[in-house]
């Protein structure tokens, strides 16, 4: 039998997902080990929390594991009207994903198609290029203020008639600065009514904490586009390993939107039930709040001390022009201080470190070696 030639153009994958670089993953300890204990290395680089869920989440979870031999709610109904009672927001127009992560893809698969543009600021969260790319979309990135937050002014400026989709990250990541209330709604007031703007507030509890504002009803009253908040349980609550993110949308259709383009059962029971008792658990959240502001404080001051330039960051991270390359910061704390903390992986940025705020203990790690490695 005779071999059927090659087709003249491969159509799987398509042609922009072809194009896009392998991934890296974000290390862990057991990828950086070279031969040592994966639990002597400080973990300081994923924007984690350092501190555990709420004691009660962590009964619901063990409790719920009891009963995995079922499916999930998958309509997440308890909580989903626990969010609504928390914030305000209709119970029909709040969207639960596998992270907010999952509604990110979501988001880009449903709003994209090639040549469309997605406005994003310079730097951000990468999954926002991720969720332009793999549609064939074009990424306009648009530098952040001196201050780490979102330039709102440029962000508007920057729209075309391809713009489909803004993302607005407040408090920003990697950078850590908030945007105030009236910044968020020059922006919205500022789009075009067939532009989805997405708030990007995965840190919103930090900037709650340090004195920022709440935007939800601002936005509402602001804006007569599509409009959508995602936020998380990864960080203010300690459940990052579980994956439940939220999207609280400004209508019933984006948020049927959302279901359709999501699986069936998507946040898994554990974790549904671990987020439910951790939202009851105020004050549990609110000392991991205060511990890490403590902690976030400590090292700002000590990266100025050692000559380094840190963003005023709000989030449970940090970031810093260092008067050393970057790169050779990362590789020299880890393989001497066992200390593992991230870079800016973003032209013009390449002097600048990340590190995620920890433990008291690995605070002081960190600053002894950062003094040594950048003697």
């Amino acid at each position: 039998m005779t071999a059927s030639p090659p087709l003249p153009s491969p159509t799987i994958p398509k042609r922009f997902i072809q194009d896009l670089p392998t991934p890296g993953w974000p290390p862990i300890q057991r990828d950086v080990a070279g031969g040592r204990d994966p639990a002597t290395i400080r973990r300081m680089n994923l924007n984690e929390s350092p501190f555990p869920p709420s004691p009660g989440a962590i009964a619901a979870m063990q409790e719920a594991v009891t009963r995995v031999n079922y499916y999930p709610d998958p309509k997440w109904r308890d909580l989903t009207a626990a969010l609504s009672a928390q914030t305000g927001h209709p119970q029909d127009q709040i969207v639960m994903g596998c992270g907010s992560d999952e509604l990110i893809v979501s988001v880009g698969r449903f709003c994209l198609s090639p040549d469309d543009e997605v406005v994003v600021g310079n730097p951000s969260f990468g999954s926002y290029n991720k969720a332009a790319q793999v549609n064939g979309a074009k990424v306009v990135a648009v530098p952040v203020r001196q201050d780490g937050a979102c330039d709102v002014q440029g962000m508007a400026e920057a729209v075309t008639a391809r713009t489909r989709l803004v993302f607005l990250a407040t408090p920003n990541n990697p950078t850590g600065g908030m945007l105030s209330s009236e910044d968020v709604v020059r922006l919205a007031k500022a789009l075009p009514d067939d532009v989805l703007l997405v708030l990007d507030e995965a840190y919103y509890e930090y900037g709650i904490h340090a004195g920022g504002d709440d935007h939800l009803k601002a936005v509402a009253a602001a804006r007569n586009g599509p409009w959508v908040s995602f936020r998380t349980f990864s960080k203010a609550y300690g459940l990052a390993g579980m994956r439940v993110g939220y999207g609280l949308s400004n209508s019933v259709e984006l948020a049927d939107t959302f279901q359709k383009m999501r699986s069936v059962f998507n946040v898994n029971a554990v974790a549904q039930a671990g987020a439910l008792a951790a939202l009851g658990d105020r004050d549990h959240m609110l000392s991991i709040l205060e511990r890490t502001r403590i902690e976030r404080e400590r090292i700002a001051a000590g990266l100025i001390r050692l000559g380094c330039e840190p963003y005023p960051s709000v989030g449970n991270f940090l970031a810093a022009k260092t008067p050393k390359p970057a790169g050779a910061v990362v590789e020299a704390m880890l393989a001497d201080h066992g200390v593992l903390i991230g870079r800016l992986m973003v032209p013009g940025f390449e002097d600048y470190i990340r590190i995620t705020t920890a433990t008291s203990d690995d605070t002081d790690a960190l600053l002894t070696g950062l003094a040594a490695v950048l003697a």
